[in-house]
């Protein structure tokens, strides 16, 4: 056998030396296009009971404020807990956007159905920025997960239940979501929060009022009893518009007056909203839950 001379080598050596730091700089390129991922204190996911602003007195930057936690907003007004059968399902933006597609994204790490996501609203601008967001967000290296879903479900006459748990129903989907996010970090405290008190029109509260599959009481009832069974924290806000609030004219704030128009906190509940989620963070902080 020849060997291989020394003059033969050299070139042979260097073009191998080539070849791995190429490789080691195309890995570099490729690892520096991919966002950096973070975990949170605490990140929420909701509908636009904690999105209705988008500015400094929006819920999540009040927590923030009150707390002086980590808190990470992925809240979209006008979504839902549970997939949507409507017609053109994939196409119907609940879909693009409900709790158990962004959960089970969050699983799979393909953001590709979120990603398609085209806003058309002005009341939706700030959905494709908020959508980069998934690829930075490391629920693995979160400790808090808070999650705000059931009233658009109600609006738009999502099942209750289904007898197979299906991801089409509330409860169903509720459950998926949970499994999901303990696979991904089986030590993440995962709390569910009820949605604040709804008015058909001023004087007329919604907890009895049927759209179709059921009152919001029954909605409210499911969601406790799954949050119960699933052994999460469940935390309700059904109550919290019920104090009286003076503004700084005098005035007292109560019942409908929390709200812009029934459903949507204004400046007075986002901040009844605000302080009841961050007393109870504070007070489950010091309790080392």
């Amino acid at each position: 056998m020849k060997s291989i001379s020394a003059k033969n080598l050299i070139p042979w050596m260097c073009g191998a030396v080539l070849a791995v730091i190429a490789l080691a700089v195309a890995f570099l390129i490729l690892k520096s296009g991919a966002p950096a991922k973070e975990g949170h204190h605490v990140v929420i996911f909701g509908d636009s009971i904690i999105s209705y602003v988008q500015d400094e007195t929006s819920v999540v930057n009040m927590i923030k404020d009150k707390t002086g936690m980590d808190v990470f907003d992925l809240s979209f007004g006008g979504t839902q807990m549970a997939m949507s059968l409507e017609t053109e399902t994939l196409g119907n933006k609940r879909n693009y956007l409900c709790m158990y597609s962004i959960a089970q994204s969050f699983y799979t790490g393909d953001f590709s159905l979120q990603n398609s996501y085209i806003s058309t609203d002005i009341t939706t601008d700030y959905f494709p920025d908020r959508i980069a967001q998934f690829e930075t967000v490391d629920l693995a290296d979160t400790d808090i997960l808070i999650i705000e879903h059931c009233l658009n479900d109600y609006h738009s006459c999502t099942p209750i239940t289904s007898d197979d748990g299906s991801e089409y129903s509330y409860t169903g989907a509720l459950t998926a979501v949970v499994s999901y996010m303990r696979s991904i970090n089986p030590d993440i405290r995962i709390i569910i929060l009820s949605p604040t008190k709804k008015w058909i029109e001023e004087g007329v509260e919604a907890y009895d009022h049927d759209y179709g599959s059921g009152t919001l009481a029954q909605y409210l009832d499911a969601q406790r009893r799954t949050a119960d069974r699933l052994g999460v924290e469940y935390l309700d806000m059904t109550g919290i518009y019920d104090a009286e609030y003076v503004n700084e004219l005098g005035e007292v704030i109560t019942g409908y007056g929390y709200t812009a128009d029934g459903t949507h906190p204004n400046c007075y509940g986002r901040m009844a909203i605000s302080d009841f989620i961050s007393e109870y963070l504070k007070e489950t902080e010091d309790d080392g839950k």
